[in-house]
């Protein structure tokens, strides 16, 4: 029988399609924790193409050929080259990526959303938060929203008003920058 609907198209199932680009997505969700190739096999089960162990073995040595990942503790162990320039991109496309859904859910009740700090910049941990700021004239619509998504409590939204997102610049001057610094998700950059 035909599928009757069409799984819904995000960031994830277009970039992360291959074998190789869902365990480097799912090593981006624990950036700073160190697996065991058997680990990875458990974790991503239903992956098709991995190959087992061997596979995964395999796939994790060319990703070492480029730099991507480093083998820990006698090869037993891998984990993410962190201060690789394109791991530190793909971070942050990771994080735009986990933060889709939510993005679809409260832009239209918001004017601006602005993803900041460590997951914006790609220096993020296993430990780090989602700071992100959201500019709404319902703000607690948005805490309420925020409160119920999966990211749970690596989700810190901070809600403003247009008023008092406009009074920041002058009065929090280290927020400011961090938010000029970040990345506009959605809304006006400027």
């Amino acid at each position: 029988m035909a599928r009757t609907n069409k799984p819904q198209i995000t960031l994830d199932t277009i970039y992360f399609v291959t074998p190789e680009q869902k365990l480097l997505r799912f090593l981006m969700t624990e950036p700073t924790t160190a697996f065991t190739p058997r680990v990875l096999s458990s974790k991503l089960k239903g992956v098709r193409g991995l190959g087992g162990v061997e596979g995964i073995t395999k796939i994790l040595k060319s990703l070492q050929e480029l730099g991507l990942v480093i083998f820990l503790n006698n090869n037993r162990e891998i984990c993410l080259q962190n201060d690789h320039p394109a791991i530190q991109l793909m971070k942050t496309f990771c994080a735009i990526s986990d933060l889709e859904g939510l993005k679809q859910m409260i832009e239209p009740m918001s004017s601006r959303g602005v993803l900041f700090g460590s997951r914006a910049s790609g220096k993020s941990r296993t430990d780090s938060n989602y700071n992100l700021l959201v500019v709404s004239e319902t703000p607690e619509e948005i805490k309420k929203i925020t409160s119920r998504h999966p990211l749970g409590k690596k989700l810190e939204p901070l809600v403003m008003t247009p008023d008092e997102f406009a009074a920041v610049e002058n009065k929090n001057k280290e927020l400011s920058k961090h938010v000029d610094a970040g990345i506009t998700l959605w809304g006006s950059s400027w």
